[in-house]
């Protein structure tokens, strides 16, 4: 079983605005908790936008692109906009293999993806 770990918080000067932190692995042994961990944060608090960091994250499963794309889609129908940084070039060429990278903007620090919002 891979071990993840995922965080949320607020983020400083953006109302509305929430930052979710993926540290370890998502695969399919953890993905399904996970994912209702995040679904319970929208549906509750209905952040408009979502910060994404990737910087702690080695791994990512078919699954957990899945459910990337439905966040995204989420937020994005609600007028909002999903933003990754961090992402190792392991994981960026996974979202840019299956096209997330047209959707969501993906930097490198925390003050681009700030600025993207």
């Amino acid at each position: 079983m891979a071990d993840v770990t995922i965080t949320f918080s607020n983020v400083d000067g953006l109302a509305g605005t929430k930052l979710i932190k993926f540290s370890g692995q998502l695969d399919e042994t953890n993905i399904e908790d996970e994912a209702k961990k995040v679904y319970a944060v929208l549906d509750g608090e209905k952040p408009k936008n979502l910060i994404f960091d990737f910087s702690e994250l080695s791994y990512l499963n078919s699954k957990s692109i899945g459910y990337i794309s439905d966040w995204q889609s989420k937020i994005s129908q609600a007028g909002g906009k999903v933003v990754i940084f961090g992402a190792q070039p392991n994981i960026f060429d996974i979202l840019d293999v299956v096209g997330l990278t047209k959707l969501i903007d993906l930097v490198e620090h925390l003050d681009e993806a700030r600025t993207k919002l």
